[in-house]
């Protein structure tokens, strides 16, 4: 009788990106509770361990050169400025705070922008992080984002539920936060997301798998009809993996009520084609033989099997995942007993070169001038929230 050993050796990548939530500038005092800050932490560290992205230190005392970190103060609207700041490796600093907004606007958010002195391989730093696609010379050039951080302002006279696993009274502070949370990872405020939408929609390749075809895209969110603006969840916050639900990267928030408002497959997807490289956590069960996994569209996986724990030579085809709970049934086990491990890889071209080595910046060619060069702010407006299930 064949025995199935399941219990695989799956290598899972540990997190590499810290989002690091400051509240120094909430000084409307909006983030005054436990729960308040949980929520928000939750909201970071579910980004925080799904990008592997890594990212080099912003530290001008390395290189002999000056720079302003800037950002949108979150509970005035003000930009701040901070002299020769320090950003450490592998993180991002996002800056929350609460205003009131005005009108049916729950969140207003963007990435960092910037100014510095010094030569082309000091501005090529703070903008790419060791990222090369994210410091190509041109905007139009720009496959990948690698902001130091960024702001993020909640409406400060909505009336939220700061649950962290079902529907209340009150705007879902989860599905906003993970909304602004986007744009502060590029999502219409990148170079790499505007190259990417043409003609009124988002040509990304992850995207347009995920959604089938290039779904519509304009004024930094996907611009999806109602009939169309569902994507299978990413199972998360409580939330059912594969279930069909609102797109959270929508202007207006759509929730039909049936499950917690997350992110779902295809807002995940745009993340992938904007250039961050996301690692999943594989999920798989079985039942004599019949295997089956939690997918992601941006991933193929295979199911490999193997008579020991050494090689996997026979299994499946390659599986392109699609953001539902998938399957595959061993028609022709190994006797007397065979191991089963579940693999994926990116579906798009995988990133794990990114991580390019730090120039020896301090040091100026003879003809290339020390100058100045800043970025200008970027933000989304018409953030909305706007829901039948909620109300003020």
């Amino acid at each position: 009788m064949r025995s199935v050993f399941p219990t695989l050796l799956v290598v899972q990548a540990s997190s590499a990106l810290t989002i690091e939530i400051d509240y120094s500038y909430d000084t409307n005092h909006f983030f005054d509770t436990v729960e308040k800050r949980e929520a928000m932490q939750a909201v970071a560290d579910f980004f925080g361990d799904l990008i592997q992205d890594r990212l080099l230190a912003i530290d001008p005392a390395e290189f002999g050169f000056s720079w302003e970190a800037r950002f949108t103060h979150p509970s005035t609207g003000e930009v701040v400025t901070l002299p020769d700041f320090v950003v450490p490796a592998d993180t991002l600093i996002v800056y929350v705070g609460s205003r009131e907004l005005g009108g049916n606007t729950r969140g207003l958010a963007g990435p960092n922008f910037w100014g510095a002195t010094g030569n082309q391989a000091w501005f090529d730093h703070i903008r790419g992080r060791g990222q090369a696609g994210a410091a190509a010379p041109t905007a139009g050039g720009r496959t990948d984002f690698a902001p130091w951080g960024g702001h993020i302002s909640f409406d400060a006279t909505t009336t939220w539920n700061f649950s962290l696993d079902r529907n209340e009274p009150g705007f879902e502070f989860v599905r906003i936060a993970l909304h602004e949370m986007g744009h502060v990872l590029g999502i219409g405020t990148a170079d790499s997301f505007d190259n990417l939408v043409s003609d009124g929609n988002f040509v990304g390749a992850a995207a347009t798998r995920s959604y089938g075809s290039a779904p519509p895209a304009g004024g930094g969110h996907l611009l999806l009809s109602s009939n169309a603006a569902e994507s299978p969840l990413y199972g998360s916050f409580g939330a059912s993996h594969g279930q069909r639900q609102p797109v959270v990267m929508t202007p207006s928030g759509l929730d039909n009520g049936l499950d917690f408002e997350v992110f779902t497959d295809l807002d995940l997807s745009v993340l992938c084609d904007l250039g961050w490289e996301l690692q999943v956590p594989l999920s798989w069960s079985h039942d004599s033989g019949n295997f089956t996994w939690l997918s992601s569209s941006f991933l193929d996986y295979r199911v490999e099997r193997g008579i020991d724990l050494l090689s996997f030579p026979a299994g499946s085809s390659l599986i392109p995942g699609d953001g539902t709970i998938q399957s595959w049934a061993d028609s022709a086990p190994l006797p007397p007993r065979a191991f089963y491990r579940l693999a994926s890889t990116a579906a798009f071209g995988g990133k794990s070169a990114k991580f390019g080595p730090k120039a020896a910046l301090g040091t100026v060619l003879a003809d290339e001038a020390i100058r100045f060069e800043s970025i200008p702010p970027r933000f989304v407006t018409g953030c909305d929230g706007t829901c039948p299930h909620h109300h003020e």
